[in-house]
């Protein structure tokens, strides 16, 4: 019966540590991965308009000096409001499934309001050719914004799809792991209800087997994924990307570092209770 009882346990406890897991992935889901308010605080951490806005100027530098133009037609072209309100766009989009909507017309009719009024202070005259190749050279210039700030339509519209269907999924499964978890503990002691240390005891397996795997896949993933090195599409996005995922990666090491803690201790003093135990037993 006591081999039985072992056995059950056993089973139960790497079920424990199963459920656990669900959970863990479920609560990254919900507090980071799927939280457009979670993304937005990131976004201003790592001063992610910011970036944008310099991979926008420095884009712009490649067709200033092909266009015969001064190099102050391009400075300070668009706005940091412009910016974080695209960018936000592109955030609701992917979230709230929105339209995408971009300050091009804005910058457009900037650009061209300084082209013109750099003309006139020339007394310029453009022929049709002229007119043409300010109309490409501003073509280029909203097409760098553009391809800058929004590096990929598809990237978004196709996220937002991708979200749903985690969400849908994340609802069906959202409480199961959290009534699977009680139902097994609820299991754990009854099966030991008569040697309740012993429950104690495969409780603080089950939380020092989900620190030290917990530890084992940081470490793997660290190992093997040059993190800093992860290029999406733009360096702003990579940027952004690798700044989730670390935060993601160390939160799980902090809460394994807790999990070997707690099971540590659970095996130490349920031990030390037991020798306590067996040692009365013995003087008896």
């Amino acid at each position: 019966m006591k081999i039985v009882r072992y056995v059950i346990s056993t089973i139960l406890s790497f079920s424990i540590i199963f459920a656990v897991f669900l959970m863990i992935g479920l609560n990254i889901l919900d507090n980071k991965l799927l939280n457009k308010e979670y993304m937005l605080s990131k976004i201003e951490e790592i001063e992610f308009y910011e970036q944008i806005s310099r991979e926008v100027e420095n884009g712009f530098e490649n067709y200033i000096y092909q266009s015969g133009l001064p190099e102050d037609t391009i400075k300070e072209l668009f706005t940091k409001d412009m910016i974080k309100n695209d960018v936000n766009s592109l955030i609701s989009c992917l979230y709230d499934g929105t339209e995408i909507t971009l300050s091009t017309e804005t910058l457009r009719a900037t650009l061209d309001s300084r082209i013109q009024e750099y003309l006139n202070s020339q007394n310029k005259k453009l022929n049709n050719e002229g007119i043409n190749n300010i109309k490409k050279f501003e073509d280029l210039i909203v097409n760098e914004y553009k391809e800058n700030v929004n590096v990929s339509t598809t990237l978004y519209t196709k996220g937002h799809t991708i979200l749903l269907k985690v969400i849908e999924i994340r609802d069906k499964i959202q409480n199961i792991p959290l009534i699977v978890l009680v139902v097994l503990v609820a299991l754990l002691i009854l099966v030991n209800i008569k040697d309740l240390l012993t429950a104690i005891n495969f409780f603080a397996i089950s939380s020092l087997s989900i620190g030290v795997l917990s530890k084992i896949g940081v470490e793997l993933l660290f190992k093997n994924i040059d993190f800093d090195n992860i290029v999406i599409l733009s360096k702003s996005l990579s940027s952004l990307v690798i700044t989730i995922l670390k935060e993601c990666i160390y939160n799980l090491s902090d809460n394994a570092t807790l999990y070997i803690i707690c099971g540590v201790t659970g095996i130490v003093i349920t031990a030390i209770l037991k020798n306590i135990n067996f040692t009365k037993v013995g003087e008896k």
